[in-house]
């Protein structure tokens, strides 16, 4: 994981961080990560996959880290696999679906 943070040669891109800080307790997501999250969403599965609903959490609220997630959503676990070794690569993809789908809208199941 700390290597996951500090920062993987993507050859392209030079050395990148693909997840946020790891030693944390927050659940808080930036306003930027979400309207990422919301765009990717959007753009691979349509409008109605994305949540509606609003952060919680008390006024004046302040972490010292964001919760973990990607750096990027757009920066895909199939994307970035090539550069990962293999337990690399899965802890990023588990990061990583985790975080998109916890931007989703529910399920909606037949029961």
């Amino acid at each position: 994981a700390q290597q996951l943070h500090e920062g993987i040669d993507s050859k392209k891109q030079g050395t990148i961080g693909l997840i946020t800080h790891m030693r944390t307790d927050s659940t808080r997501i930036s306003d930027t990560a979400k309207a990422e999250a919301k765009q990717y969403i959007t753009d691979k599965y349509g409008e109605s996959y994305t949540s509606k609903r609003k952060a919680s959490g008390k006024q004046g609220d302040q972490d010292a880290h964001e919760a973990i997630r990607p750096s990027s959503t757009m920066r895909t676990p199939d994307d970035m696999k090539s550069f990962l070794t293999k337990d690399q690569y899965r802890l990023y993809k588990l990061i990583w679906e985790r975080f998109v789908a916890s931007q989703m809208a529910p399920a909606i199941l037949d029961t």
